[in-house]
Order: structure tokens, then sequence, then C-alpha cells
């Protein structure tokens, strides 16, 4: 075997020994570093992390110190932490470490709303029976359904599922609403995209398009929603921010079922033409950019009407 090999099996079997919540906060560093979120030589501090997860110092310490091993963050004595490691490096460390246990079974209810198997009313305790988890582990993952959109409120242990595209006439609604909405938002008066959200999110598809596998759909979807969100929230309207949030919440259960058919090349051209829009909002051609996302979207509505007819190689956006 060869010693890189090693190494990372080694330091997979070290990441199954850390506590589940260092775990957690580790996954969201190294996420919000990937995302953009965080630049390189970034500082970081037990306190503020602390506050944005709502939790105690004492996970962020062990999470902070973990990652300063793994020589992904530099370490002053009494000044905190900073990002050092390239896109790569934090890339593969992100690969090793374990499965999220919450996002797991965040994505398996979603299969099993989809597939038909969980009614639009489920009760929290026997959920936990059929799963086999906790049910602070169930709850956590109910509420951040809730956050998303997916759940519309908890009543007595009670969680009521939202409606989700699931026909094919919402499918194509919800396309003919996006290519005005999305087109609409690039033509704003007020358009401003800031540079370094704009850079972040190009290194992400392009990092998609050379990487990508069918292992990557899920990356996918969600590096696509914030793609779509990115360009919604510098049109400086909210309204057309929460319309294209809306969408992608209504597409998060319908897209998983899509998971099993995965075509690469169309996952990567959907890349090229998010690459396309971008470069030309970069240039200031809003425009072109508004053309460029009309032939996006359209694209995508005609790969839905092939699937209709029952070409299953049509997948892809």
């Amino acid at each position: 075997m060869a010693p890189q090999q090693q190494m990372q099996m080694q330091t997979q079997m070290d990441n199954k020994s850390v506590p589940p919540l260092t775990q957690r906060v580790s996954r969201y560093i190294l996420d919000q570093a990937l995302a953009g979120g965080y630049e390189n030589g970034r500082h970081m501090t037990e306190t503020d992390l602390a506050g944005r997860l709502g939790i105690s110092r004492t996970p962020v310490r062990a999470a902070l110190r973990l990652l300063h091993e793994r020589a992904l963050l530099a370490h002053v004595p009494n000044r905190g932490y900073t990002l050092v490691a390239d896109r790569e490096a934090l890339d593969r460390a992100r690969r090793e470490m374990p499965e999220d246990e919450e996002k797991t079974l965040y994505y398996r209810v979603l299969r099993d709303r989809l597939a038909g198997k969980l009614p639009t009313r489920v009760n929290e305790l026997e959920l936990a029976q059929t799963y086999g988890v906790p049910r602070p582990l169930l709850r956590n993952v109910m509420t951040t359904l809730l956050q998303d959109g997916v759940l519309r409120g908890r009543h007595y242990q009670r969680w009521e599922f939202t409606e989700t595209l699931d026909s094919v006439e919402s499918e194509r609604e919800s396309y003919r609403f996006r290519l005005v909405v999305e087109c609409a938002a690039l033509r704003e008066p007020g358009f401003k995209v800031e540079q370094e959200r704009l850079l972040a999110c190009r290194e992400q598809q392009q990092t998609l398009l050379t990487h990508a596998s069918r292992h990557s759909w899920m990356e996918f979807f969600e590096a696509n929603a914030q793609f779509h969100e990115l360009l919604a929230s510098a049109s400086g309207n909210r309204f057309i921010l929460d319309a294209v949030k809306q969408q992608n919440r209504l597409r998060r259960i319908s897209d998983l079922s899509d998971y099993p058919l995965v075509n690469i090349d169309l996952l990567r051209k959907s890349c090229r033409e998010h690459l396309q829009i971008l470069d030309a909002v970069e240039e200031n051609k809003l425009e072109v950019a508004a053309k460029h996302m009309h032939a996006h979207l359209s694209r995508a509505s005609d790969i839905l009407e092939r699937r209709v007819m029952g070409d299953l190689d049509a997948l892809g956006e």
C-alpha cells in the first residue's frame, strides 16, 4: 500500500474517534472555507464560532485543535487560529471526515417522503422507532427540515411536510416561473455581486466540473442552489431572493429521487453553463448573462420533457 493511502486510512480511523459534536464543528469550518465564506488567512476564535453555532466553546476548541493538527490552521497562543490550507488540502480533509449522522438521516427522510413511505403528517416517536435513532438526533434533523422549508412546523410531536414538486406539471410550472424570476434578477437596476462570493462560486463550479462523479450529485445540488441564490441575492430584491430560495426548497426532495440516474456529462454541461453566466456577470454584461440564464433554464426544462417521454439519460440540471 502506498504511503499516501496509509496516511489517508489512518486519518479516517482517527476521525472516527473524534466526538460527533467536534466532527460537526470541523465540518462546518471546512464547508465554510470551501464555499468561500472563509478565505485563506481568515482569523478564527472560539468565541466567534461558538456564537455562530449556538454551542459551548469546548467542542469548538477541540475542532480548531484537530484542524491545527492536520496543518489546515495555524495557531498563535492567545491570538487564535488562522486558515492556511489551500483548497486541495481542505477538500481532501472534508472527504476524509466521516459521514454526518444528521445529514445521513436528513436525506433518508427526504427519500422516504418522496417514495411515499412517509405520510404528510408524521409522529416524532414513531419516526424514531422506525429509523432506530435517538429522539434528540431525530429532533435535530426535523428542525433542520423545518428551517429548510421541507416541514411546516411541529405540534405536539407531530410534523407536517410541505408540498414538493411531486408531479410533471408542477415541475413545468417551476421552470416557467424560474425563467421569469431568475432572468429578471439579472436585469434589476441595483444588481451588484460581491467579488469574493463570485470567485468562490466560480471555484466551486470549476471543481465540480473537473471532479464530477455520480457520487458528487448531492454536492452538485447544493452548489447549484448556491449559484442561483447568489445571483438572486445580488439583484438586491428580497422578493426575488425569497422566491429562488423557495424553488430550491421545493426541488430538494424531488431531486433526490434523480440520484441513481445522474448523467455526468449533463452535470458537467450544467457547470459549464453556470461558469458562462458568471463570466458575463463578472464582465458586467448583465443582459448577456440574462440570455445565458434563459438558455440554461430552457435546456433544463427541455430535459424534463425528454424524461417524460422516457429518455432516462436526460438528467442534469
